[in-house]
């Protein structure tokens, strides 16, 4: 195995770890002074990961983390059950204990632990453990309970931090303190990493995780009745969780895509991290990960001993499973995506490429709704204006149809035909043949139907197969003998398909 290549996959899960834990956006002098390494090499592994989604630069040259790395870390809180269930369970467990609680996990292969869930007290006194947070594996409760899991070894051989005048770091008092820890269950600690706080906190073992539930108050309004308490249903918290991952919870196995082969090193880890994500069931090693990653099984080899060094992944019963990087990452990012921030650099573009106005439409299934959420104008000296927060018809214009093409015909012969001007179609059979040849040729146009002096040519983009919406380009009609409408047509639907592996998963 090439030790510079295990170096340089390493050296990008770095970089990505700088994007995702940096407080404000850096320049590559900045990134490459935090991680040691030459400007060149940052420089080098920055652009491959913007060119991928997993990085993004601004105008004046600093790097953030990129949409599709937001995307996949969504995609982790969606379909791994860990974080799927977690907020439930803190929230039950918040209302018993009236406390800060939250979930944590070993850090592995470091020895500490991070933050990734967590449900804060009300009021104005608390503890704030943002997702994220790091903390030490030997102090605390948070993270003594899931060194009682792993061993007094998990903690290696540097001397122990002491967080407070209270902390343990004699290896001696602290095996004692795990062994009384293993007899009850559960960890209970006062001011060893925090001076005013006291907690109790019960480890558990998901997929190969080992981390820890745990809740946290202020000691002075926790008596030791109430510390008492809190130790059991801690335990009972973490066994939710245990039992939450034995896999009767799991989402469907999602086939991870098989990739051509021929990549490179970056483009390769944005598949691995994108099958991860996608697959928290467990992925193959061997020549399968290597068909699905779409390179030869040496270089397989070599990025799954980077992942398992860096902890992006871990081996559990023979398959590969998101590590806790990976779950630093989601717990900095959140479960949630706005798609129209992750559009906005692509209709940018457009606009800049096709002179044009355009616009994103966002469908929401649960209301079958269309809005005009984002506007980027047009470039040309004469171009369309819109309105965002705008409802836009699905019977009516190029960017309703897109999106309605590709709903099932219920929704289609539930809509009310009202006429918005002498244009729009009101006529059901004629408006479904419509639809027809949109899905068949891929784009839609709207000539006058929502808009009198408007013409627009629109095209879906999707989310996991299902349709989220369209993008679309809108032009006055005073100009319509100059446009070239299947040449935009191609612009608008090539942006509409980049958004759509943006925002996807396998």
């Amino acid at each position: 195995m090439s030790d510079s290549a295990v170096a340089g996959n390493e050296r990008i899960v770095e970089v990505l770890h700088a994007l995702v834990t940096q407080t404000e956006a850096k320049g590559v002098r900045e990134l490459a002074q935090a991680l040691d390494a030459s400007r060149s090499t940052v420089n080098r592994v920055l652009l491959s990961l913007e060119e991928h989604g997993l990085a993004s630069v601004s105008g004046s040259g600093n790097y953030q983390v990129g949409p599709r790395l937001r995307v996949l870390g969504a995609a982790l809180h969606a379909r791994h059950p860990l974080l799927r269930h977690a907020p439930d369970v803190l929230e039950r467990l918040g209302e018993q204990s009236d406390a800060t609680v939250l979930v944590a996990l070993h850090d592995a292969p470091r020895p500490r632990v991070v933050v990734v869930s967590c449900r804060r007290r009300p009021g104005p006194i608390k503890y704030l453990l943002e997702p994220g947070t790091v903390l030490p594996l030997h102090a605390g409760a948070t993270g003594r309970s899931i060194l009682g899991r792993l061993g007094i070894n998990a903690l290696g051989d540097e001397p122990l931090e002491a967080h407070t005048p209270d902390t343990v770091t004699e290896r001696t008092e602290l095996e004692r303190l795990l062994a009384e820890d293993a007899r009850a269950g559960y960890t209970i600690s006062v001011g060893q990493q925090f001076p005013l706080a006291a907690g109790a906190a019960a480890p558990f073992q998901c997929h190969g995780l080992t981390g820890s539930v745990s809740i946290t108050r202020p000691r002075f309004l926790t008596p030791d009745e109430d510390l008492v308490r809190f130790g059991p249903i801690a335990r009972q918290a973490a066994q939710a969780i245990e039992a939450a991952c034995t896999g009767h919870a799991m989402p469907p196995k999602v086939d991870p895509i098989t990739f051509p082969a021929g990549s490179t090193a970056v483009e390769r880890t944005a598949r691995l991290i994108t099958a991860l994500a996608a697959n928290p069931h467990g992925l193959p090693t061997g020549n399968d990960l290597a068909r699905g990653i779409g390179a030869n099984i040496a270089t397989t080899n070599r990025l799954v001993s980077t992942a398992l060094a860096t902890g992006l992944a871990l081996n559990h019963q023979g398959t590969l499973h998101p590590g806790p990087r990976l779950f630093h990452w989601a717990a900095l990012l959140g479960p949630d995506i706005d798609p129209a921030l992750i559009a906005r650099p692509i209709l940018r573009e457009l606009a800049e490429k096709s002179g044009e106005t355009i616009g994103l439409i966002q469908f929401h299934a649960d209301r079958k709704e269309a809005v005009m959420t984002t506007v980027v104008d047009g470039v040309k000296p004469l171009h369309y204006g819109l309105a965002s927060g705008v409802p836009i018809p699905l019977y009516a214009g190029a960017g309703g149809k897109a999106i309605l093409a590709h709903r099932p015909p219920g929704d289609v012969r539930a809509l009310k035909l009202e006429p918005l001007t002498e244009r729009t179609q009101t006529n059901l059979p004629a408006l479904e043949k419509d639809l027809e040849e949109i899905r068949e040729r891929g784009w839609a146009i709207g000539d006058g139907e929502r808009i009198p002096d408007a013409f627009g040519v629109s095209a879906p983009y999707f989310i996991n197969g299902t349709v989220a919406g369209s993008i679309t380009a809108t032009v006055t009609r005073l100009r319509l003998p100059e446009i070239d409408v299947q040449a935009l047509a191609q612009m608008v639907q090539q942006a509409a398909q980049q958004l759509t592996r943006t925002l996807s998963t396998p």
